[in-house]
Order: C-alpha cells, then structure tokens, then sequence
C-alpha cells in the first residue's frame, strides 16, 4: 500500500518517529492516516528530502514539501552507519569483494546496537541479495559468500556479550527441516547483549536433540526460528515443532520467530509465545530481566 520495505518503515517509525501505529499482540495496526501520512513521507524522500528532517512535520507541510525541490535545502543529515546499507553490502558480494563485505559489517558492528545492526543492516543485505538475485548477477556461491560472512559475525559477538555470570538461559535453534538460520542466531545475539544466557544449537536439529539439550542447560527457553517455504509452512518443520512442544518440560517457555510462527497449530500455540519482530524479542527479553 505503500510501496516501502519492512525495514524502512521499522526505521522510520523507531528511528525517525515519522509514524505511531497502535498495536495488538500480533503486531502493528495502521490506520488509513498511517498509511497517507507514509505516502507523503514516501514521496518527499524520493525527491531528495531527509527523512531526518522531515519525519516530524505535519502531514500539510509534508503536502508541500512533497512538490519542493529540496537542492536549496541545507545537506541531509547522513544515517550512522553511512555507506554501510544492504545495496552497498550486494554490491561487494556482487564482486567476490569478501573484505570490502567484512569490513562494512564490523564498521556497522561497531556503530550499531546489535538490534540495530539485524535490523537496519544484516537483515535488509541478506534480503537484498537472496530474494532480488535474479536482477542482479549473482549466484549461489555469492549468497553462500555472505551467508559466512554474517554467520561468522554474529558468532563473534554473541562470544564478545557472553557472560559467565549470565542470569536465565536461553537456547535458540531451528527444528529440523528448517535450515533457515539467521533469525535463530539474531536472536541469541540479542538476548546475549542483554545480559542473558544465550546458547546458539544451530540449524535443522532434531527435536530429540533440541529437549534434551534444553533438559541439560537447565534452560529456561526454547527459542526456534520457523520460516515459510514455497508451498506453506513445511509439514516436516511442523511435526518437528509439534515433537518439541509436547516433550518440552512444562517450566520451560517455548518460543516461535519467523514469518511462519502465526502458522503454527492451535495446539503449538497454546503453548508457545510467538515473537514477531526484535521488539517483541525485547519485550520478552526484558521480562526475564535482560536489559537494554
């Protein structure tokens, strides 16, 4: 409706305050408004305004500005992490450039909060480049190169936040037939740099493996990553979380992430708490006393 991606209007809404939706426990609500005022909001920037500078003003000045030629505009102010954006990251992959790749996510690492950096930079890089590759020249092996490249800077942080003193534990995984990994490892980096313990298992585990695992870390969650395939959430992956969520011992709290945790069966439901953005992640987070 409005022609702008998830992640930009995530930005301008946290970041930039440019709109307020409500909420229910399933996510934003977007009233008619919203969604005119985002237009505006849409337009504006697409004739050279900063949304830093626009993002608060009152839909009939975003009216106007939106037929304004910014050129006599002072400069926009630039975003923190700069050149370091998801077109930059494609273009380097692009090239087999792995370092130019590593260097502007340990620049983005460094500047950003690790909820920032999934957001705002890793999460938009790795869409850019797996579902837009056929309007560009790459390959799989190009999407294999940022694949590491990301798996290996995550791992890294989570080892940097990790504390041995750390209060609740946490486990994250994907059930097998689920190699989608990036949410699951996203998320462990989240609730590490919270302070909590974060234990990272991997992708595509067998539910056996995953309850006992949780029954030997003592773990107070069971947080899993569950995506959405060609043909609908993949029966395979649903009886894997089926397994979990009847093994699970009852004190541990099971957690559902992923564009296909809204799709799970009532049973799974009831017993499961469905994640559906890192805000939620957050809240949740926060709840067990990690902070932020």
């Amino acid at each position: 409706m409005t022609g702008l991606t998830i992640d930009t209007l995530r930005a301008w809404e946290r970041r930039h305050g440019g709109v307020k939706p409500s909420r229910d426990r399933r996510g934003r609500l977007y009233t008619d408004a919203d969604v005119a005022r985002l237009r505006l909001l849409r337009d504006a920037v697409a004739i050279g305004h900063s949304i830093g500078r626009i993002a608060r003003l009152d839909d009939a000045a975003l009216q106007q500005l939106a037929t304004t030629n910014p050129s006599s505009a002072a400069p926009p102010v630039a975003p923190l992490h700069g050149a370091v954006s998801a077109a930059a990251i494609a273009s380097a992959i692009e090239g087999f450039d792995l370092r130019r790749v590593e260097v502007q996510l340990a620049r983005a690492a460094a500047l950003l909060s690790p909820t920032e950096l999934l957001r705002d930079v890793i999460v938009p890089a790795l869409r850019e480049v797996g579902e837009h590759w056929h309007t560009r020249p790459l390959g799989i092996a190009q999407e294999h190169l940022l694949s590491g490249a990301v798996r290996n800077l995550l791992g890294s942080l989570i080892r940097v936040h990790a504390r041995p003193d750390a209060t609740g534990r946490l486990l994250f995984a994907t059930p097998s037939g689920e190699r989608h990994e990036f949410g699951a490892l996203g998320g462990a980096l989240v609730a590490s740099s919270s302070g909590l313990g974060a234990i990272y298992l991997g992708p595509d585990i067998p539910a056996a493996d995953i309850v006992e695992m949780a029954t030997v870390t003592k773990s107070d969650v069971v947080a899993l990553g569950v995506t959405l395939r060609e043909d609908g959430y993949d029966n395979r992956a649903r009886a894997e979380v089926q397994a979990i969520a009847t093994r699970l011992p009852r004190h541990v709290e099971l957690w559902l992430g992923g564009p296909a945790a809204i799709d799970a069966s009532p049973a799974i439901q009831a017993r499961a708490i469905t994640i559906g953005d890192y805000d939620a992640l957050a809240a949740e987070l926060t709840r067990l006393g990690g902070r932020f």
